[in-house]
């Protein structure tokens, strides 16, 4: 994080009269817009799939296969002992590979191909049971992919509607409210009880501010913040220091903007997640965890789902 000193320097702008409003097109020319990357898309197909993981779509789906396998030995052994050693490598493959999520799908499919396969095959009776079951299944995942889907579209509505919102920043000695991503470095920010701080930047005025960093710290209690003489040092336990999506719970005070966008605490975090997800990684526990359920829905498990993967 830049120090006050530092910004002051840079840009044309005072503790008293905020930032030149000539001066706000070289700061997003020098150091960037105050918007976040977003995390990247889960694509459709895959989150389809995610779906026959739940644990009692295994259940069904082993059932359906186990009733598949049983109907098409009654009526040719010799494919039904073909297509199950053909389950069984592609199953090891994947045990192997470590791939085991896939292992559902392969269910699912192979389920498919035997009930085509009772229809093909001499004497040309399907499993009319684990088709009933293989309904229900796709009852149920279609079900939860639509459900799904529709609260995606809705958690992106709403927050195209947060990134709306405004911060009250002081520019040429005039009070003014811009919308978030419209902050800039050198900015001062006023904040005041129940304001989300829009970037990163050091206090240079504080009465009783006690700021919720919950979402940085998962400390439930709220820090208290106050001026200090300008130095290099940062951190979340550091009283001068604030930062992108914590809380003001109680007091006022003025900041000066000095990290916005991509650079500020909450844009690094999301960024590595980024990165995780690209490489197939789950996100370590802590920051990135609570950082990702701000920015996406949360994907933890219901408590009946949680009981059912007991089960």
């Amino acid at each position: 994080m830049r120090t006050t000193r530092e910004v002051f320097d840079a840009l044309p702008t005072n503790a008293e009269a905020g930032l030149d409003p000539a001066a706000v097109p070289e700061s997003l020319r020098r150091f960037g817009a105050n918007r976040l990357t977003p995390l990247p898309r889960e694509p459709l197909w895959k989150k389809f799939l995610d779906k026959f993981d739940e644990p009692i779509i295994k259940v069904l789906l082993a059932a359906a296969l186990l009733s598949m396998f049983v109907d098409l030995f009654r009526g040719s052994p010799v494919t039904a002992g073909v297509a199950l050693g053909v389950v069984a490598v592609a199953a090891g493959g994947l045990l192997v590979l470590r791939r085991s999520e896939w292992l559902p799908s392969l269910m699912f499919v192979s389920a498919l191909v035997l009930f085509f396969l009772g229809l093909i095959v001499p004497p040309h009776h399907p499993s009319v049971e684990g088709l009933a079951v293989m309904v229900a299944v796709i009852l149920a995942t279609g079900v939860a992919f639509l459900s799904e889907y529709r609260s995606d579209r809705e958690f992106e509505v709403l927050n195209a509607h947060k990134e709306s919102l405004r911060a009250k920043v002081i520019r040429g000695g005039q009070f003014h409210t811009v919308p978030l991503e419209e902050v800039v470095v050198g900015d001062i920010v006023s904040l005041e009880m129940g304001d989300e701080v829009p970037a990163d930047g050091r206090l240079l005025k504080g009465a009783d501010l006690y700021v919720d960093q919950s979402l940085m710290t998962g400390e439930s209690e709220p820090a208290h913040k106050k001026p200090v003489p300008d130095d290099a040092a940062e951190g979340f336990d550091r009283p001068g220091c604030l930062y992108r999506g914590t809380q003001v719970v109680d007091g006022v005070g003025q900041m000066i903007v000095t990290e916005v966008g991509d650079a500020t605490q909450l844009g690094l975090i999301a960024r590595r997640l980024s990165a995780e997800e690209e490489e197939g990684e789950e996100p370590a526990e802590g920051e990135e965890t609570r950082v990702k359920r701000k920015l996406t829905i949360s994907k933890e498990l219901t408590p009946l789902q949680e009981k059912l993967k007991k089960l």
